[in-house]
């Protein structure tokens, strides 16, 4: 795929989208966004829903409107927050065919469908909706990674289902409807994972993930696993590999058929003080190539007096503006601008990947 098409939104592919788990990019405000160039976000759909909550997103017209932005609005269907408070916080939950139970704040019980999962998103006004999938640990025994996957192409039926009814409820047509993604679940199965996506793609989706974990032992992703699930996807379809990738997984990706790509490391490294450089020129390097990628920690002393920019391939606001020197003070002195100006580098270092990979 060229190009993604949703509502009056055309995007050249393949796109990263930073984490907006909460409307927001941390530390960054929409315009900072659009001026790094990011053309779009992904929005964590449970947490919206309980603050600030769909009926003020309803009143505001939408995810876009309140936090002024006007690029890609991805929301996940609230799958990996369940997996967390039931797998890795034994919260007293239970999954079943119907959706899950589970309890939050003070052990108040909430019931999380399917069809709830679809309908929050249209509530949030997602350009793209994700279906509930059942994510299974990374030490599932076979047996639950199999119960997984029949329950997820279920939820996926479900939400299909309730999609299309709201499609035709709501009065969308064909040129402004969102689309509607699945996830292809499986573990490390290759026979159950394509087992999975063949009963994905017989209900019909405009687009399916790469779910579950997808690392090594080594925690790198396994580059082999990604492309043969990359296949199993047709290629009128939009292929998204949820949660990768590092900086030199994305052009390894690209070439294996991912078009859309959504990762917290970048954000997330900008605060603990990793900042990304290119050790050579990206418009001749091949970015295939890890040796071609680093970092340095900016609070390490040796960066004190160090008065040249984080990285000189870099062209993002922070490269152009300040030196290692200022990024050092500012982050020993604990100033929260350290934090905007390091996640602003970090993410415009994915986009420039983005664009040099672009013509893979």
């Amino acid at each position: 795929m060229e190009q993604i098409r949703v509502k009056d939104i055309k995007l050249k592919l393949p796109i990263f989208l930073p984490d907006a788990t909460r409307a927001v990019v941390k530390s960054l405000d929409s315009i900072d966004i659009k001026n790094i160039d990011i053309e779009g976000v992904v929005v964590n759909t449970l947490h919206l829903a309980d603050r600030p909550g769909l009926e003020l997103l309803g009143k505001v017209g939408g995810i876009k409107k309140f936090m002024n932005f006007d690029g890609l609005v991805v929301s996940d269907s609230g799958g990996w927050q369940i997996f967390s408070l039931i797998h890795r916080s034994k919260n007293p939950g239970k999954i079943t065919d119907d959706g899950v139970v589970f309890y939050a704040g003070t052990n108040r019980k909430k019931i999380f469908s399917p069809e709830e999962s679809v309908r929050t998103q249209f509530s949030i006004g997602s350009d793209v909706i994700i279906c509930l999938d059942d994510f299974t640990p990374p030490d599932a025994l076979e047996v639950q990674i199999r119960e997984g996957v029949e329950r997820t192409v279920l939820w996926a039926r479900k939400g299909k289902n309730e999609y299309s009814r709201l499609i035709q409820e709501q009065g969308y047509t064909q040129e402004n409807r969102p689309l509607l993604f699945s996830v292809i679940q499986g573990g490390w199965d290759k026979e159950l994972r394509r087992y999975c996506a063949e009963k994905l793609v017989e209900i019909g989706f405009d687009g399916y993930g790469y779910g579950g974990y997808a690392i090594d032992d080594n925690n790198n992703l396994d580059l082999e696993f990604s492309d043969f699930t990359a296949k199993l996807i047709p290629d009128n379809a939009y292929k998204f590999a949820l949660g990768t990738g590092k900086p030199w997984e994305l052009a390894s990706l690209r070439k294996s058929g991912w078009d859309i790509f959504d990762c917290t490391l970048p954000t997330r490294d900008a605060r603990h003080q990793r900042m990304y450089i290119f050790k050579y020129d990206p418009a001749g390097a091949n970015l295939c190539d890890r040796d071609n990628f680093g970092f340095i920690d900016i609070g390490r002393t040796v960066y004190k007096d160090d008065m040249s920019p984080v990285d000189p391939y870099c062209d993002c606001l922070t490269c152009k503006n300040y030196t290692k020197a200022y990024l050092h003070h500012l982050f020993k002195t604990t100033d929260t601008t350290a934090l905007r100006l390091a996640t602003i580098h970090n993410l415009r270092h994915y986009m420039v990947i983005i664009e040099n990979i672009r013509c893979i």
